[in-house]
């Protein structure tokens, strides 16, 4: 549910996961939401009581409580109006357990790094992104390590498909861009058979949905979805990406493992208002 009331950011306590640390300060504090900041405790999947990595359960315990108030730390540093909290679950699957905290939580937002350089990164990378993104409890926003920060979501891309009239990503991004004062901009890219329609479907959708917000509309003829939407993005100087959630596609995957802005996975729930 938008406004934001409650963000979950799991961490690995890797440079990675700390890297979205910022944007979810940011999106907190613009409205008034409770960050809770999650590590799982990684168990052996064939035995879901061993931990993956043996060790006294003290000296995880003490780990976990250095690393998590560095990060509270964190974010009082960046907004001190911010409230956080610290959880601590176990479990041998990180994307599920991500998943059922944040159900569990009635988080309306999960901030997630999508790519890492560390020995740690099979927890936030690849097979824990899909399983989050497969069926998000919430919206989820998945920044990529590395890229330019942004400090607003002041233009946000929404890619329709030809035919598509409304979607979750274009609903959740029109209450954004209303608060925030934000531009948004539709995007199609189909082929030259289907332009016309493609440019009355946009016009369309402008009027009915984005009436009263900046809107620009394009209708791109291209054969290579993932690499026009990536240049639009590129080229329009954008600080997101909206996807609408649904069976991560080869497409989706590579859009998001290559946006060089934060990319927004919408389910229906999220853009329509219910938890």
């Amino acid at each position: 549910m938008y406004p934001w009331r409650r963000i979950l950011i799991p961490t690995d306590f890797s440079t990675a996961s700390e890297w979205v640390f910022d944007d979810a300060v940011r999106i907190a504090g613009s409205t008034g939401a409770e960050i809770v900041i999650l590590h799982v405790r990684m168990t052996r999947p064939s035995n879901p009581g061993e931990l993956r990595f043996p060790a006294d359960p003290s000296l995880y315990d003490y780990v976990e409580k250095v690393e998590l108030e560095k990060l509270r730390d964190r974010v009082r540093r960046a907004n001190a109006t911010v409230p956080t909290r610290l959880l601590v679950r176990t479990a041998p699957d990180a994307g599920g357990e991500i998943c059922r905290t944040a159900a569990a939580e009635s988080a309306d937002l999960v901030v997630m790094a999508t790519h890492a350089r560390h020995h740690v990164a099979h927890l936030f990378v690849g097979g824990t992104t899909q399983q989050v993104i497969t069926n998000p409890p919430s919206a989820v926003l998945a920044i990529r390590y590395g890229i330019q920060r942004r400090p607003a979501f002041r233009k946000i891309v929404v890619p329709l498909q030809p035919n598509e009239s409304s979607s979750a990503a274009l609903d959740l991004a029109a209450a954004i861009a209303t608060r925030e004062k934000s531009e948004v901009h539709l995007l199609t890219v189909c082929g030259a058979a289907e332009h016309q329609d493609a440019v009355q479907l946009l016009a369309g959708i402008a009027s009915s949905k984005l009436a009263g917000i900046a809107a620009t509309r394009t209708v791109a003829v291209s054969d290579d979805v993932d690499r026009e939407i990536a240049r639009y993005t590129e080229k329009s100087g954008a600080d997101g990406l909206f996807l609408s959630a649904g069976r991560p596609s080869p497409l989706k995957l590579d859009i998001i493992r290559n946006a060089s802005v934060p990319v927004m996975i919408v389910p229906a729930e999220a853009a329509s208002g219910e938890c």
